[in-house]
């Protein structure tokens, strides 16, 4: 269970980072550079719809450890988009997408600390297990 204050911290540091209009593109930057495996997924995506879904999928991530732990979960659909029956992203790509994350988010937050990405990585950690749990 992750705690209320952990939480609160790491999603004012997304508010404070989704502040810049570049945010989100800046991390698919470094998402790419980190996973070259993932860059043929992407191919003739639209990255202005992309990013709207991106920073919808953040926003659930962050809120995941919160929720009612009951089938179907905030992230179910999102689980299901990413599975093997659509999608077919590899749980191997979760690490090196948390990592590219971080990485954005230290750049991005004018506030970051080692606290700030404790609390992002602790946040994270339930919902990233349970989108690699249904692969």
């Amino acid at each position: 269970m992750v705690d209320k204050a952990t939480m609160a911290l790491a999603k004012a540091s997304y508010d404070r980072c989704c502040q810049a209009s570049d945010f989100l593109q800046a991390f698919y930057r470094n998402f790419l550079a980190a996973c070259p495996e993932a860059v043929p997924r992407f191919a003739g995506t639209n990255f202005e719809q992309q990013t709207k879904l991106l920073r919808h999928a953040i926003g659930l991530l962050l809120i995941f450890p919160n929720q009612p732990n009951k089938e179907p979960t905030i992230l179910s659909r999102v689980a299901e988009r990413h599975s093997r029956r659509d999608l077919n992203i590899e749980p191997g790509f979760y690490r090196p997408f948390v990592e590219a994350l971080i990485d954005t988010v230290k750049q991005f937050d004018g506030k970051y600390t080692s606290t700030v990405e404790a609390a992002w990585r602790e946040t994270m950690a339930p919902g990233v297990e349970y989108m690699k749990s249904k692969h």
